[in-house]
């Protein structure tokens, strides 16, 4: 089978599979032939794991940021990963020690917090705005006023929403305070003109499956100031010496002598390396993410016209102007006091083939495996918990057809009316 004729028939499986995802799903993998091809001409490379194919994607993501000059990318294996790396950088590098405080939003998903508990850091929860489902500076000087020696606030863009990110860069940068973005919603979006994650000192990234480009699994940590790069990269591949290429030429220790520094360990670390295939497929998805996202924004109105019709019970997020959501989901509000229940209205929705998901993690801090480790709450989180019982989100990525649309819309007014 030569070139064309494989593509030919990528094409053709891909349409073929298509044509079998009748549901609304709430994520669905948006490539073509192309990510399979570069995917394939790199394992005929027999570039399996992390290489070339990996520091091309960690530049090529610095450079669709604008970010500033000397930052870097860092690439790993997930999201997850990625926060769990950025944070055991910080402590290697003495810029925070266990024990320390780090602002993070109660209402979002589970590993914005489990790498703070798992480093003995002190997750201090804060509540959410409704308007956004995100943290805003309100928030935060909540927090810095009950507690002075705060080292770290980690703003999350839910959903790819997000507060006034210029307020909340001043609030931090007046009281001292680093600055992270977990950006793993908000590939793409931007705040009066200037894309998520560069507010920061530090961003998070993940390219899961059902994310707005996809890696299948895979992340991404970004400094936008340039430090700790070959700490973080040591981290990332089991505490290693990074300068591994003189191997045996003056590269001594007190223990072990002249040794090979490909196994010369400096640090405690971890096997979170994303794979060269991998990267080779989040360079395409890349290129498309512009397009991708125009795509979602799209269906985020198509989505406001239904929902509209309902508007007496059910309410949607409506983006203040600055704002241009990445929209990695499309999250409602059953109103208080309709005669609906959430649960209900989901319920309905998933029988009739419309996935849905409540808003991550809910309120972290009531979850059983959270609620008994060390940790602080500012207020009652009121917001956190109606976004908890009454918010869910459904699909809004560049996968839909007009079927679903449709199908949704039946649904909801066979439902509702």
């Amino acid at each position: 089978m030569n070139r064309d004729n494989l593509i030919e028939y990528i094409k053709y499986k891909l349409e073929e599979n298509n044509k079998e995802a009748d549901f609304f799903s709430v994520g669905y993998p948006c490539y073509d032939h192309n990510e399979i091809i570069n995917c394939i001409d790199t394992l005929l490379e027999l570039r399996l794991s992390q290489g070339k194919y990996v520091k091309k994607f960690e530049n090529e993501f610095i450079n669709y940021l604008n970010s500033p000059e000397g930052s870097y990318g860092c690439a790993c294996n997930s999201g997850s990963s990625a926060n769990l790396l950025l944070f055991s950088t910080l402590i290697a590098a003495g810029d925070i020690k266990r024990g320390d405080k780090i602002i993070v939003p109660a209402s979002t998903f589970a590993t914005v917090a489990s790498p703070l508990y798992q480093l003995g850091l002190v997750p201090v929860y804060v509540d959410c705005d409704l308007e956004t489902h995100c943290m805003s500076s309100k928030h935060i000087e909540e927090a810095t006023k009950e507690y002075s020696d705060i080292k770290v606030c980690m703003v999350v863009h839910n959903l790819g929403f997000s507060s006034n990110m210029n307020k909340l860069k001043d609030l931090c940068n007046k009281e001292n305070i680093m600055l992270v973005e977990d950006c793993c919603e908000a590939h793409g979006g931007l705040y009066d003109n200037k894309k998520l994650g560069t507010f920061g000192d530090y961003s998070t990234w993940s390219f899961f499956v059902a994310h707005n480009i996809t890696t299948g699994e895979g992340g991404l940590v970004v400094s936008n100031n340039g430090k700790h790069e070959s700490l973080m990269r040591s981290i990332r591949e089991f505490g290693r010496r990074t300068n591994a290429k003189q191997r045996y030429e003056g590269q001594s220790t007190d223990s072990l002598g002249i040794y090979d520094t490909r196994y010369i360990f400096d640090r405690l670390g971890y096997n979170i390396r994303m794979t060269d295939y991998a990267a080779s497929m989040g360079s395409i998805q890349l290129s498309k993410l512009d397009s991708l996202n125009n795509q979602r924004r799209v269906n985020a109105e198509r989505l406001n016209s239904i929902f509209n019709k309902h508007k007496e019970v059910l309410s949607y997020l409506k983006p203040e102007k600055s704002l241009t959501p990445a929209y990695y989901g499309y999250p409602v509000y059953v109103k208080e006091g309709s005669n609906i229940g959430r649960n209900s209205l989901c319920k309905n929705l998933e029988d009739n083939q419309i996935e849905t998901r409540p808003n991550m993690g809910g309120c972290l801090p009531c979850q059983p495996g959270f609620k008994n480790l060390e940790h602080k709450i500012i207020g009652n989180l009121a917001n956190s918990t109606i976004v908890m019982k009454s918010s869910f989100f459904i699909g809004v990525h560049s996968g839909l057809k007009d079927r679903h649309f449709e199908i949704l819309e039946n649904t909801l007014d066979s439902y509702l009316n």
